[in-house]
């Protein structure tokens, strides 16, 4: 889209999608643009400014939006783009927030498109140029005292601006807003909002942990004052999953797995699998030696140890049948689940959250900075949780959404959601290694998409699977494990069978 400027000497050229603006004309080159108007070929969008009428209106009010920066301009020179219009980036209902100190006119309505004025200082420092249009956009610090004024007409408010802090603080680290306070103190007088500048330096004071007492009003913004900024996209995602899980259908079936010897067989099949999928491969004869005979593979001695450790947390107490207590316990104790399983593997910084951000494919896993406040916020929602396998699949999801550490987060994850389901009689889920691409698909719509229902039915699915074995004879187990290809790795080419032959089906 282009805007015709038509200086003193020119005729009026009007483009397809232009703006014309009279006060830019000479006299002639105006009565032809009346002409043009009269005969219907433009349209008068507001005294001064036409525009081309093909397309019909709703081209007129599309193109009048897109051109908004220059209609602004002429219509409201010296004016900046402020208050609520600033801090979303964009208009709201098509209505753009302009602060000028002269103009009393209210609102400036054009076909698909409006200007609030409010009463407020022309361009001040840090004011940006919109072009060479004549308006401004709000500086940062301008933006967030204006947003904070309490007879401002166009504002967010206070719970609005403490969110944008703690996101600007978990992003760009303290520095930033000990910059912004300091040049929102050189705005306020100018502004008129000293009141409310000592709201903000109150708030990023309270943040920052300098002041004792501050104004936050949000949760997010508490937690942060208390070093625990959270992670609020997953926060929704855990609230969508637990909302679910409380009116789901999902299938209790009892732990038919008596202690001793079927217990350890069944937390071998638990730990070689749970090492499988994540890489760590042995053939299932290799991994009894490593786990039943205690026959540590010499080339391959951390590999031995990974499922050594996934085995001894999924058949000793306390871990096999105690999660970790919701809210400030919940971190340390898996920090300590994580140090006993992977102690042989120092580069993998056991017993310790990650330092760095992590990703699978295109996720992006939780800021290590928000990784303690979201475990604490998130585990107390699994409370909210029906106990059994609804609560036992929220554990599961809370900690491979979090991803809290350098390496071992899916196995970490299936060893909490199994000490709940022992925790509650129940029996643990497995997941094989054939069935684990699909599991993994449904664990991606859930993080991607926010679909929980295939996740949670895909668990379920595996629950009633895992349960028809035998795990008092381990041989016995082994040969009906491979009669149900659950150890082959290639879905195009086989399908999880149950026992008897049949195939397993979608709960």
């Amino acid at each position: 889209m282009t805007v015709t400027i038509i200086k003193k000497t020119a005729t009026v050229q009007l483009a397809t999608e232009g703006i014309i603006f009279l006060s830019r004309l000479t006299s002639a080159a105006r009565r032809k643009v009346q002409r043009r108007a009269s005969a219907g070929e433009l349209t008068r969008v507001f005294k001064g400014v036409y525009v081309s009428n093909e397309g019909g209106q709703v081209e007129v009010e599309r193109r009048v939006r897109a051109q908004w920066v220059d209609i602004g301009g002429m219509l409201i020179p010296g004016g900046v783009v402020s208050h609520i219009s600033a801090f979303h980036g964009q208009p709201q209902d098509h209505i753009w927030t302009v602060s000028h100190p002269s103009l009393v006119r209210k609102r400036l309505e054009l076909p698909g498109l409006t200007f609030q004025l409010v009463e407020g200082p022309g361009p001040l420092p840090g004011d940006m140029p919109l072009s060479q249009s004549g308006l401004h956009w709000a500086s940062q610090p301008r933006m967030l005292l204006e947003n904070l004024g309490r007879k401002a007409p166009r504002r967010v408010g206070q719970e609005e601006v403490e969110k944008w802090l703690v996101e600007r603080l978990n992003a760009s680290g303290e520095g930033f807003l000990n910059e912004l306070r300091d040049k929102a103190a050189s705005l306020a007088e100018p502004l008129g909002m000293k009141e409310e500048l000592v709201t903000l330096r109150s708030m990023i004071g309270a943040l920052l942990g300098t002041h004792e007492k501050g104004e936050l009003k949000t949760t997010d913004g508490i937690l942060v004052s208390k070093g625990k900024p959270v992670d609020r996209e997953r926060m929704e995602r855990f609230n969508l999953l637990a909302a679910y899980l409380r009116g789901a259908a999902l299938p209790r079936i009892e732990d038919a797995v008596p202690a001793g010897v079927a217990r350890h067989n069944r937390a071998f099949i638990e730990s070689y699998f749970s090492n499988y999928v994540e890489g760590t491969k042995f053939s299932i004869e290799e991994a009894r030696d490593i786990v039943i005979n205690n026959k540590v593979v010499t080339t391959r001695p951390k590999d031995s140890h990974d499922v050594l450790g996934v085995y001894q947390l999924a058949v000793e107490a306390p871990y096999r049948h105690n999660p970790p207590v919701s809210g400030e316990e919940f971190l340390p104790a898996l920090l300590e689940w994580h140090a006993k399983m992977l102690h042989a593997r120092p580069e993998a910084s056991p017993g310790n959250i990650k330092t760095q951000t992590n990703y699978a494919g295109t996720t992006q896993f939780v800021h290590p900075a928000q990784v303690r406040g979201t475990f604490e916020e998130g585990s107390r929602i699994a409370l909210s949780v029906p106990e059994g396998i609804a609560r036992a699949v929220f554990y599961m999801f809370l900690v491979a959404e979090i991803h809290p550490f350098v390496d071992g987060n899916g196995r970490i994850s299936r060893l909490v959601m199994n000490a709940e389901l022992s925790r509650t009689g129940l029996h643990r889920i497995i997941v094989p290694t054939l069935f684990h691409p699909q599991f993994v698909d449904c664990l991606r719509k859930l993080t991607q998409e926010n679909e929980p229902i295939d996740f949670v039915r895909s668990l379920a699915k595996m629950a009633r699977w895992c349960a028809q074995f035998d795990y008092s004879d381990l041989d016995m187990v082994i040969e009906n494990l491979k009669k149900t290809h659950a150890m082959e790795e290639s879905p195009a080419r086989f399908q999880l069978h149950n026992i008897d032959g049949t195939r397993t089906l979608a709960e």
